[in-house]
């Protein structure tokens, strides 16, 4: 997507849409580089999920600031959310896309960062062991579950035990990334795991466990996360951050039509999980409902529960203003300047749409 006389036009209205702070005070020149990450895989390629994913695959970013000779860089680090907080806190990144927990521990840690758009909602496995004589959620007390902590799936274990009347504290938390836990699940180490349809499902397919619960429908407890920029960016370069954003929500359009369902197994078959995996994940869903980046209802209301959880695990020591965080101006002008106002409908706080 490069950027024509009508689309330059277009982007000067988008970051005047920029709060004061993105305002730049001072002559800049252009960066040599612009840094983004997403979720790592295990099989540790440089290539990611949903709308972050189409936009590497497609390399809309590449085309773009191809003629100002800005180089575009890609992490996806199997450290995921922390080790994405990290590169944030050492100015290692400029933008990224990962799960709404880790957003908000790092955002409560100092980070500072804003919220540019949603990175949609996928739905959570529960995958256990065939011999661990698990049955139902309830059977998971006392057991031993994997998950990396930190991440998004400490709050999505917390929501889905919560339908039984469970706690985190009663199962034994086993703190692993992704190889790991297939290793821990092979050796019998652990019963059972925490993890997205591309991970969970090619451990089905190769009869390391079974599916006890998903929450695809969406049901409490599925994932969602944040498109992010560095605040020290943002306010130094709003034209380069309204033009990244643009290839965003193109690249959110690109993986919400269901004319490219097929090419968007592709692309994420590139990480290293097996395409059919994506095919099963994605049985009978509408792609924009998991795809959409709009800073709706639904999305406010995870990142304020996600926000609960983190003060009440201690994950985060004060709370944070959650609506000067989220700023949703500029998304709002792209969405008018793309004529994209109604490829996606807005959720309401308890994820239903509006009529």
């Amino acid at each position: 997507m490069r950027t024509t006389r009508r689309t330059f036009l277009g982007l000067g209205a988008a970051v005047a849409a920029f709060p004061t702070t993105f305002s730049i005070t001072r002559a800049q020149s252009k960066p040599d580089v612009i840094r983004l990450a997403g979720p790592g895989n295990a099989a540790g390629r440089p290539y990611g999920n949903g709308s972050i994913g189409i936009l590497r695959g497609l390399e809309l970013l590449e085309k773009e600031f191809e003629p100002d000779g800005i180089r575009i860089e890609w992490q996806f680090p199997r450290g995921t959310g922390p080790a994405i907080n990290e590169a944030f806190a050492n100015r290692q990144l400029e933008f990224a896309s990962y799960g709404g927990l880790p957003n908000i521990v790092g955002r409560g840690a100092g980070v500072r960062t804003t919220v540019l758009a949603a990175s949609g909602i996928s739905p959570t496995y529960v995958g256990v062991r065939p011999a661990a004589g698990i049955k139902t959620l309830a059977d998971l007390k006392g057991k031993k579950v994997a998950f990396q902590r930190g991440t998004i799936f400490e709050l999505s274990l917390s929501l889905i035990l919560a339908g039984v009347g469970l706690k985190n504290e009663d199962v034994q938390i086993f703190d692993l990334q992704g190889a790991d836990q297939t290793a821990a699940i092979q050796s019998g180490d652990v019963d059972a795991l925490l993890g997205q349809g591309n991970q969970v499902l090619a451990l089905v397919n190769s009869g390391l466990v079974e599916v006890l619960y998903s929450t695809k429908g969406p049901a409490p407890g599925s994932t969602f996360g944040s498109f992010t920029v560095l605040d020290s960016f943002a306010e130094a370069n709003p034209e380069i951050v309204a033009r990244v954003l643009r290839a965003y929500v193109e690249a959110s359009r690109f993986a919400s039509l269901d004319e490219n369902r097929e090419k968007l197994y592709d692309i994420w078959a590139l990480t290293g999980s097996p395409r059919e995996s994506y095919v099963t994940d994605y049985a009978g869903d509408n792609l924009g409902d998991r795809n959409s980046p709009l800073l709706d209802g639904f999305y406010r209301a995870n990142i304020k529960a996600g926000l609960d959880f983190t003060l009440e695990q201690r994950l985060v020591r004060k709370p944070f203003d959650v609506d000067e965080w989220i700023q949703d101006g500029l998304l709002t002008r792209t969405l008018a300047d793309l004529g994209y106002e109604t490829v996606w409908t807005p959720r309401e706080a308890d994820g239903k749409t509006r009529t």
